[in-house]
Parts: structure tokens; C-alpha cells; sequence
């Protein structure tokens, strides 16, 4: 006769703690019941808690799974927890504490030394003629606007990613674009009174958000637009592409950031699109043009990309329109340089742009 499986509860004999002993930050194994490709229903995972809450007379924990991906975290009772292999949250020592913090208030000897020189030969060089400015010796101790990076909250420098509690927690339920009920992935900044609704409604045509069926209702009988915003640049069938600038159509393009952001794990720009243009793809019907998905680009970047962010919606995904998206990117700033260099490089990709959608559409 076959060995029966026994859980982490039946195989350890250490004694269990208390459920109100576990807290943010605690590893323990919980039964996973949402179910994935790799995992199968109900098998143990090791998972850190994130936060608690009191549902009538249990405990329910949201838990992050630390093998997989932070979509799949959820919200579990205290029954699908393992308590006899709870792991606490370590304390980080003070003595290593001040090291860390000594370490980093101390300049490197090396590095002053480099800076001493630096600032000798940008002197000489002054009193020579040369007439270049020195940045170490200017009153402000700031590098030249010509040598400064973009700092502005929609650059595509890196931000650090505010990773507590409340960022951590998906806020929506689930979401309803146009025919398609969808359940998003991850933390979305939308207003606090959105958060308590089973389901967030969701205009697909101009993107503004409603917190029940009546009222979106409501706002198709006064909503005038059935496409993106923007103008038009490209056509194939019913697949068509529209160009919004950020600075012109502001609320469309947050919508699309909040959008976005229920599917973008590491996306942190919401509300500051002057510097962005965006580039909507979309399906044509009886109805209007659905948004299939989209990818933005700066206006002006000093890093050279051309790509600041891309997402195809999933309903729409493992269909081909990703490549389209990623083809149809614009060039460069470097590449701008060369008119026709650049208009060569817009119809090889607006050609292979078109040859990919007619594959996809059959």
C-alpha cells in the first residue's frame, strides 16, 4: 500500500503558536489554493505575511508567495497557514547598523583626492583662458545645465519603488472594460472609495473610472468620444494606432497610467504625462476602437530611449499584438537627426508593423 502525503502540520512535532503571535514579516507555509501552472491546488508554499485583518471572530492574512510572482498573492484564513513553522522577521544588530551608516557619512580618501585634482586643473585651465566654468567651485555646487540629467518625476531615471505595506496590497478587485471582466495583478493608486467595490468600471473608450454599473450607464449617454483622444497615424484592417500627447490630453492619459499601473508591477508614473507621448493600439468594431493595449515614449530623452513603458491588456495577450506594439516603436533621438534616415526606418517598421498584424489577423 502507497505511503500517504502527510502536510507540514502531520510531519513536524514542534508545537504550533498562537494565531495573534504571527504578524508582517513572519515566513510561514500556507496552502495555496488559487493554483498555478508550475504549482499544483493546495500544496504548501513558504510565504511572507504583508498584513492582517480581523474577518468576525478569525484571522485573515494577505501572504506573498516567495517563489512566484506577486500577482498570485492573495488573502487566507488561519486555516491555511501552517503555525508549527513560523519564522520570525530577523533584527538587523546595531553595531552592524552603525557600521553601515559610519561607512556611508565617510567620504572615500581616494575620492577626495580624485576631486583635489580635478579642481586644480579646472583652476589652471581657467587662469589660462580656457574660460570653462568649474562645478566643484561654483557657489551653488551644481554641474551645468548642460551635463544635468532629467530629475523630473516622469524621466525614465530610476525611482525607488515605495515597497510597504499599503504598495505591496492589490486594491482592486476586479475591474470591467468594456465586455471583458478582468482581475488585476497588482496595486493601483485609484481614489480610496474605489477600493471597497467588488467591481471598478471602467469606460474603454475614454478610460474614466465609475464605482457602479448605474453610473457608467450614466456616462455612455453623455461620453461622445469612441476612440482614443488622439490623432490617428496608422490603419490595417480594424487594427489602428492613435498618437495622444500627455500635456494635451492629461486625464487620458492618467487614466491610462491607473490603467496600466493593475498590471505593471514597477510602473511609477501616474500623474505627471506632459513628457510623454503615447501610442494607443486598438481594435475597430460596430461600436468604436477598443484599446488593445499601448507603449509610451519621452518627448525628450536624455538617456536616448524610445521606450518608456509598453502593455498589452490581458484579455488581448499571447495574440501577436505585443510584437506589433514593439515594431511600431518610433526612433530615437540620435536617429532624429537624420531626416531621412528617419522616414526610411518609419516605413521598414510600418511595413514589418504590417506584415505582423496580417499574420495575427489570420
Amino acid at each position: 500500500m502507497a505511503a500517504r502525503e502527510t502536510s507540514p502540520k502531520e510531519a513536524s512535532s514542534s508545537p504550533a503558536i498562537a494565531i495573534e503571535c504571527v504578524f508582517e514579516g513572519c515566513h510561514v507555509p500556507v496552502r495555496m489554493s488559487s493554483g498555478v501552472d508550475t504549482c499544483p491546488v493546495d500544496d504548501w508554499n513558504i510565504a511572507e505575511v504583508i498584513s492582517k485583518r480581523k474577518n468576525g471572530y478569525k484571522w485573515e492574512f494577505y501572504v506573498h508567495y516567495l517563489s512566484f510572482n506577486k500577482r498570485l498573492d492573495e488573502w487566507v484564513s488561519e486555516d491555511s497557514l501552517d503555525l508549527e513553522k513560523v519564522r520570525l522577521p530577523r533584527k538587523e544588530s546595531k553595531a552592524g547598523l552603525s557600521r553601515q551608516t559610519s561607512r556611508a557619512a565617510s567620504p572615500d580618501v581616494q575620492q577626495l583626492d580624485s576631486k583635489k585634482s580635478i579642481l586644480s586643473s579646472n583652476r589652471k585651465r581657467k587662469a589660462n583662458g580656457a574660460g570653462i566654468e568649474d562645478p566643484l567651485c561654483s557657489p551653488s555646487g551644481a554641474t551645468p545645465p548642460t551635463q544635468q540629467p532629467r530629475t523630473s518625476s516622469g524621466g525614465m531615471s530610476h525611482h525607488p519603488h515605495q515597497d510597504d505595506a499599503i504598495t505591496r496590497m492589490k486594491n482592486i478587485e476586479q475591474i470591467e472594460l468594456g465586455r471583458f471582466r478582468i482581475k488585476p495583478w497588482y496595486f493601483s493608486p485609484y481614489p480610496q472609495e474605489l477600493t471597497t467595490e467588488p467591481v471598478v468600471y471602467i469606460c474603454e473608450f475614454c478610460l474614466k473610472y465609475l464605482k457602479s454599473l448605474k453610473c457608467l450607464q450614466r456616462h455612455k449617454t453623455k461620453c461622445t468620444i469612441h476612440h482614443p483622444p488622439g490623432n490617428e497615424i496608422y490603419r490595417k484592417d480594424n487594427i489602428s494606432f492613435f498618437e495622444i500627447d500627455g500635456r494635451k490630453n492629461k486625464p487620458y492619459a492618467q487614466n491610462l497610467c491607473l490603467l496600466a499601473k493593475l498590471f505593471l508591477d514597477h510602473k511609477t508614473l501616474y500623474y505627471d504625462t506632459d513628457p510623454f507621448l503615447f501610442y494607443i493600439m486598438t481594435e475597430y468594431d460596430s461600436y468604436g476602437f477598443h484599446i488593445i493595449g499601448y507603449f509610451s515614449k519621452e518627448k525628450e530623452s536624455s538617456e536616448d530611449y524610445n521606450v518608456a513603458c509598453i502593455l498589452t491588456l490581458p484579455p488581448y495577450q499571447r495574440m501577436g499584438y505585443g510584437k506589433v506594439l514593439i515594431e511600431f516603436r518610433p526612433p530615437s533621438d540620435k536617429m532624429s537627426k537624420n531626416v531621412a534616415g528617419v522616414k526610411a526606418m518609419k516605413n521598414v517598421r510600418r511595413e514589418y508593423a504590417h506584415d505582423l498584424i496580417s499574420r495575427v489577423l489570420c
